[in-house]
């Protein structure tokens, strides 16, 4: 059995045994987390950018040391301005898709909930809240709001469900392989 598999296994356990205590310290990750993605939508337009920068500016020395980037020189190099762009929307798509992730483990918790339903709700749950931190940017100095942001949180939700998906199945179908596997020894 791998590590992934046992790490399922206990997790399964932890959710079984224990319910109220996993919904709880579900519910309590998740409030986490919006937190979270509130705080950084709360950072006016100069701390944000200067956040986004500082990352890509790690980035690139992380991948070409003789780059010689730095944050005193990154507004000098126009082709940053798009690399800075394409951060700030991978972060989002983490942001989400951790977020996702929390809710879908939730909804783990409530035997009762629709198998479909608990892929579902996680990608509902993100789209509400990627329009409720865009509101919040409207009223934040030099932000906006974005429909796209809105629309890369909800790809980023539906992403995950789909990983959490393939990945449920196929712990699924091992499981049932050697189910089978030592019935018929």
């Amino acid at each position: 059995m791998s590590k992934a598999e046992k790490t399922m296994d206990a997790y399964r356990r932890f959710a079984r045994r224990h319910p109220l205590r996993f919904i709880g310290i579900s519910i309590i990750l998740v409030i986490l987390w919006i937190s979270v993605i509130m705080f950084f939508s709360d950072e006016n337009a100069d701390q944000s950018g200067y956040r986004s920068a500082s990352v890509l500016v790690g980035i690139i020395n992380a991948v070409a040391p003789d780059a010689n980037v730095t944050m005193e020189n990154y507004e000098q190099i126009p082709a940053l301005e798009n690399s800075e762009r394409v951060v700030r929307k991978l972060a989002h798509m983490t942001e989400y898709g951790i977020l996702t992730a929390l809710v879908w483990s939730l909804c783990f918790g409530f035997r009762d909930i629709p198998r479909n339903y608990s892929y579902l709700i996680p990608v509902l749950v993100t789209f509400c809240v990627g329009i409720t931190d865009e509101a919040n940017q409207t009223t934040v100095d030099g932000r906006y709001g974005s429909w796209f942001d809105v629309c890369v949180d909800t790809s980023a939700a539906v992403i995950t469900v789909a990983i959490a998906r393939y990945l449920t199945n196929r712990y699924r179908q091992k499981k049932r392989e050697k189910k089978n596997s030592s019935l018929s020894v």
